[in-house]
């Protein structure tokens, strides 16, 4: 890839990277909103069975999205030590360059298509999985 190409990707996942530190930062806000929600009834249910419920599920939601987006960032961060070490590109497991229509659609992706494949039916087989390589 070259320099011009690593730069544009550089820039786009910095951006993406504010973009989820914002948003987090927002569900932090939320989730701390709901929180103080409970303290006002003084860590118990409410009188409204129905609001407690939405509470809770509202706390559930955030949390997810939440987690889902703190390994977007981990991932955008790895792809952002691989550009500064020179190994943007090159699948983390076998070594090959990654596709670059597979970079342009996720440019944070650590894997090929066939090691990403793989991993993913090891996962599905045997639960967590094991890096190798």
């Amino acid at each position: 890839m070259d320099t011009q190409k690593l730069a544009s990707v550089r820039a786009a996942l910095t951006t993406r990277r504010e973009e989820i530190l914002t948003d987090l930062d927002r569900l932090g806000q939320e989730m701390q909103w709901l929180g103080a929600d409970q303290e006002d009834e003084r860590g118990s249910l409410g009188n409204h069975l129905a609001e407690d419920g939405s509470s809770v599920m509202e706390q559930e939601r955030i949390g997810t999205v939440s987690e889902d987006l703190r390994d977007l960032l981990r991932q955008i961060d790895g792809a952002l030590a691989r550009l500064d070490d020179g190994t943007y590109g090159i699948c983390q497991r076998c070594g090959k360059p990654t596709n670059e229509e597979r970079l342009e659609a996720f440019p944070y992706v650590e894997f090929c298509i066939e090691c990403q494949s793989f991993l993913e039916r090891q996962r599905a087989l045997y639960g967590s999985v094991q890096r190798v390589g």
